[in-house]
């Protein structure tokens, strides 16, 4: 793959090649907005803290393209590769990509991503690889009390505390494939009593967490032993949040999507989970029934 391309001021003289800091977050939330990405701005404060993102400004001061890598163990999560759309066209998207994949590369990571149905075949030229395949799904008005619940989960529903976290880490490093435990700590902050945790006995069952977004809120991640656990956990977090809801699901949770297609939630768009140079990722797909974001892994 080829590196990052130079800066050359015959290219793009009006724009100024910046490493991005938490200290652009304003400028991110505002360039995401416009093209109508549900980030938060918190979302882009945590990004940015945590991440190795570059972008581009104009001669205006403002923040035009961007592109983010989520640093995580053996790999890491290429996310806001967004450009203005006064921008577009210019390869900017290409450039930045180039750029923070090559430097996660190099740092010994594999890049992943979860790419729409356009931006597969782009990245399939510059070698990532299908993994498997989600949904995102959203309802605009849930309504917890109608939707049909499991047969039997036989667990005990609560919501999650900052000192349940600890107990969260072993099985949160299984299916995700790395330790993410801050992100996790960061999620639970988002919608106070919204995350919940699945208890079958002593034993965890399962997991779920909420955020807030631009225009819906986010579930996920979501985790569970089964499908049972996951609708109890995915109620449970209904009951709590209002407005319009997104969850990013496998398609290989059938038994979920159809709960979801029954209780008022509508596929919206496609994603497909990618790596470069491998079609098998770290995770386990099995257990989980939500990804974080597509911005998050």
């Amino acid at each position: 793959m080829a590196g990052p391309a130079p800066d050359n001021p015959a290219d793009n003289p009006d724009l100024k090649h910046v490493k991005l800091t938490p200290a652009d977050a304003d400028g991110g939330f505002a360039l995401s907005s416009r093209v109508g990405w549900n980030q938060a701005l918190s979302d882009w404060t945590y990004m940015l803290a945590m991440g190795e993102g570059v972008g581009l400004i104009s001669a205006s001061g403002a923040l035009v393209a961007t592109a983010i890598a989520l640093p995580y163990d053996r790999f890491a999560w290429i996310c806001m590769v967004l450009v203005d759309p006064d921008f577009r066209r210019r390869g900017l998207a290409t450039r930045l990509m180039d750029e923070v994949v090559s430097g996660q590369v190099a740092a010994g990571r594999v890049p992943g991503l979860d790419a729409t149905p356009d931006g597969r075949e782009v990245y399939r030229r510059i070698g990532f690889r299908d993994h498997y395949q989600l949904g995102r799904y959203r309802a605009d008005t849930p309504d917890a009390a109608s939707m049909p619940g499991p047969l039997e989960a036989g667990v005990t529903i609560r919501p999650l505390s900052a000192g349940a976290l600890g107990s969260l880490a072993e099985m949160d490093r299984r299916v995700f494939g790395a330790d993410r435990s801050g992100l996790l700590s960061h999620l639970l902050s988002r919608v106070p009593g919204a995350s919940h945790g699945a208890w079958r006995g002593d034993d965890l069952a399962g997991y779920v967490f909420v955020r807030d977004g631009r225009e819906a809120h986010q579930l996920g991640p979501l985790v569970a032993t089964d499908a049972a656990v996951a609708v109890c956990l995915a109620k449970s977090a209904l009951e709590v949040t209002e407005g319009p809801v997104y969850l990013d699901v496998p398609n290989a949770q059938s038994e979920f999507v159809s709960w979801l297609n029954v209780s008022g939630f509508a596929l919206q768009r496609p994603y497909i989970r990618m790596y470069q140079g491998r079609s098998t990722g770290f995770d386990d797909p099995g257990s989980l029934f939500a990804i974080a974001g597509p911005e998050l892994g």
